[in-house]
């Protein structure tokens, strides 16, 4: 089941009351997922604020995707907890919501097992219950360095021998990161870049096959253009996206990984496409932190340069 070609993490839109807004996210889902190019369809990832999202929640959202989504495209649905027997139940509800694969969030990322992501046995142990008692498809996301919760080579190489284990989402904030990652385990699963910074540009250069990114609902076909040019070789049109509309998007947006304010990037995101018409609200779930007046000019003029005239500017939700 090569994957090949972009995977957008979606968003999960709140009516005025906080709910998940269902209606709102099937629109969204339908306009994602019109773009051509695409592998699969993200939810319950971070873009998706999978960790204000109730178990029930998640479950629905699933749900609906698979209502509104191509046949052809697959279903990717992020699972995230610390207690490893909740994590096999989401991944088992999701896959009778209908996910075709799984986006496995670090189990580990809370500081008293942070140490354990470089413990090949703890790591491989998680993911083959995964794989014995969910039996799905799983993408594992493999968090930059710094995070202090990335799984080691050597856990990488030993789980990417389990059966079920088909991609890494290298989540990395270096090109160098992401050609370690390529070189140890690139044989054996499909390595996605999952940068939503400059240097994406690099990682699909190097024998890459595609992408999961959030930053990719702004406008998705130009991403999924970027993804394809990129990783067939056709280095002047890959560039020339990247310079004229995927920079300009990376900084506005997601500040270029650079966490240059407390503002969340998905809330940003979200701003975007609040501005450009694509959504009827902006609104986040505590304790996510939304773009201030400054920061909603700088996305008004970013929209403007790549052609996505805004409409509006969100007022304070």
């Amino acid at each position: 089941m090569p994957i090949r070609g972009l995977i957008p993490a979606t968003l999960t839109p709140f009516e005025a009351n906080g709910n998940v807004d269902y209606k709102e996210l099937e629109k969204h889902l339908i306009h994602v997922s019109s773009a051509t190019g695409l592998y699969g369809i993200a939810v319950n990832g971070h873009a998706g604020e999978v960790l204000a999202l109730s178990t029930d929640e998640r479950a629905k959202i699933v749900e609906h995707a698979k209502k509104v989504i191509p046949k052809n495209i697959k279903l990717v649905a992020g699972i995230e907890g610390h207690n490893f027997d909740d994590l096999i139940e989401q991944g088992l509800r999701a896959k009778k919501a209908g996910a075709d694969v799984l986006l496995v969030l670090p189990p580990f990322d809370v500081r008293p097992y942070r140490m354990l992501t470089h413990h090949t046995e703890s790591v491989r142990a998680i993911f083959q219950r995964l794989n014995d008692e969910v039996d799905l498809p799983m993408i594992v996301f493999q968090y930059a360095e710094a995070s202090g919760v990335a799984y080691s080579l050597d856990a990488l190489r030993a789980i990417v021998e389990i059966p079920q284990v088909v991609a890494i989402k290298a989540a990395c904030t270096s090109t160098t990161a992401f050609v370690e990652i390529m070189n140890a385990v690139g044989d054996k699963v499909d390595v996605l870049a999952a940068s939503d910074a400059p240097s994406l540009l690099g990682m699909l250069m190097y024998r890459c096959p595609g992408a999961l990114i959030g930053i990719s609902v702004i406008d998705t076909q130009r991403w999924s253009d970027l993804v394809r040019h990129a990783t067939h070789g056709e280095l002047d049109q890959a560039h020339k996206l990247h310079i004229e509309f995927a920079m300009p998007v990376m900084d506005a947006v997601f500040e270029n990984q650079l966490h240059k304010s407390h503002t969340s990037y998905f809330a940003a995101t979200k701003e975007a496409l609040f501005q450009s018409g694509h959504l009827k609200s902006a609104r986040i779930r505590a304790p996510l932190v939304s773009p201030d007046a400054k920061q909603k000019i700088t996305i008004a003029q970013c929209l403007h340069q790549i052609g996505m005239t805004p409409n509006a500017l969100s007022k304070a939700a």
